[in-house]
């Protein structure tokens, strides 16, 4: 890559010589239609800016020049003065890009803490690059779809009107490519090696992107996982008063700054009619939620023709997702619960999963704030179960094989 300006040095500067406590790294994929919104979140950040405690840094793939920049935020600064380096067009999906940002930004920028945010669209783990609305069925495929549904969310579409794959830091003009789930794990992990410890908070601005499935898959490098469990509003992230929460209180505990994106967030979204998730999770705790929903998966199983009408039953009646593809776990679990009154055994397991799903500091569920009717008994964290077609990629996850779950969709779905 072409590199073209300078390091001022100014504000926070080059900081070899002492850590801050927090580096905030927001990595921007813009290279699409989110150009715009990069740009307002920028300015967002600088009526903040950097302080000797907080360096905000940003690096920014843009649709409108083809060019990739990167900054260093100070108040009262933003885009037009705040750049640091620019280099030619970058694939934002590629992890080579994000990892040399990464790599730059602790090098450069040390602190105490770390906090990544992934800034784009977001389809939770999904990684199938066809159409899941063109999706084929094996003949004689159950189905637990009752009805037709309109999409709950507007994605992207080919030239077949069908909704195409949109992962994580998807990038227009490299091919629509993405972060996949193992490609982000790696990435991830090396940037864990070379600090020495895990990044403390991973921050998805993106849709959909709190789901168990993330979580166990990042939970080797991510201490707390902040994200939506459905689809953001196009302002996404309230970017000023995170960052003078954390510019005025930079000794706060991880765990405090991860209930505070929370806390913004939602209140960002109060009285506008909007239906906003926000939850925090703790990854490693998610080991409790995998402990749980093995043996409901097994009870279950142990008598599928007597309970598939409940598995249905459930499954109709949680909230669900991204064109009924993921469901909240906790409502599923509630719903299990409410319908297997005379089923002792599965209602004990049910049981077990709604205990591992309660919020609290070492809890799996840091914490949650909502908006909205259509979200109302939710939890903040998704789990994937199709009404139909099971995505092939799936089975490669890691969560797909520690918990067994895709064992009981296969079986429910045929």
């Amino acid at each position: 890559m072409e590199k073209a300006g300078t390091d001022t040095g100014s504000v926070t500067g080059n900081r070899e010589t002492g850590k801050a406590k927090w580096t905030v790294m927001v990595y921007m994929a813009g290279d699409n239609n989110l150009d715009g919104a990069a740009l307002r979140d920028i300015k967002e950040m600088a009526q903040v800016g950097s302080t000797k405690d907080v360096n905000v840094l940003v690096q920014l793939d843009r649709l409108e020049d083809k060019k990739t920049r990167r900054f260093l935020i100070t108040k009262g600064g933003g885009y037009e003065r705040d750049c640091l380096e620019t280099f030619g067009e970058t694939n934002t999906g590629d992890p080579k890009v994000l990892e040399d940002f990464l790599t730059w930004s602790t090098e450069r920028y040390p602190a105490e803490r770390y906090f990544l945010i992934l800034w784009n669209h977001g389809s939770g783990w999904w990684e199938d690059a066809r159409s899941r609305a063109a999706a084929p069925k094996s003949p004689g495929a159950r189905s637990l779809r009752t009805r037709s549904r309109a999409s709950l969310f507007h994605h992207s579409t080919n030239a077949t009107g069908h909704s195409t794959h949109r992962s994580i830091c998807y990038d227009d003009t490299s091919g629509g490519d993405a972060l996949d789930n193992s490609e982000l794990k790696n990435v991830l992990a090396r940037a864990c090696t070379a600090i020495g410890k895990k990044i403390d908070i991973l921050g998805m601005d993106a849709c959909l992107m709190t789901m168990v499935e993330i979580a166990w898959q990042l939970r080797g490098s991510v201490e707390i996982l902040v994200g939506s469990e459905i689809e953001e509003p196009n302002d996404g992230w309230p970017y000023t008063g995170i960052l003078s929460f954390l510019t005025a209180k930079p000794k706060s505990k991880t765990h405090v700054v991860a209930k505070e994106v929370v806390k913004q967030y939602v209140a960002s979204y109060r009285d506008q009619g909007e239906t906003v998730t926000q939850s925090a999770i703790n990854t490693v705790a998610t080991e409790a939620i995998i402990r749980a929903l093995i043996p409901l998966a097994a009870e279950l199983l142990s008598d599928l023709d007597k309970n598939r009408k409940l598995i249905k039953w459930a499954w109709d009646h949680a909230p669900k997702f991204y064109d009924d593809n993921y469901l909240d776990l906790y409502a599923f679990a509630r719903k299990l619960r409410t319908k297997s009154k005379d089923r002792d055994r599965i209602r004990e397991k049910a049981d077990a999963l709604i205990t591992a799903l309660k919020m609290g500091k070492t809890k799996s569920l840091l914490c949650q704030g909502k908006l909205g009717t259509e979200v109302a008994g939710t939890k903040g964290l998704s789990i994937y179960f199709p009404a139909d077609y099971i995505n092939p990629a799936y089975r490669r996850l890691d969560f797909a094989i520690d918990a067994q779950w895709a064992v009981l969709l296969e079986r429910v779905l045929g």
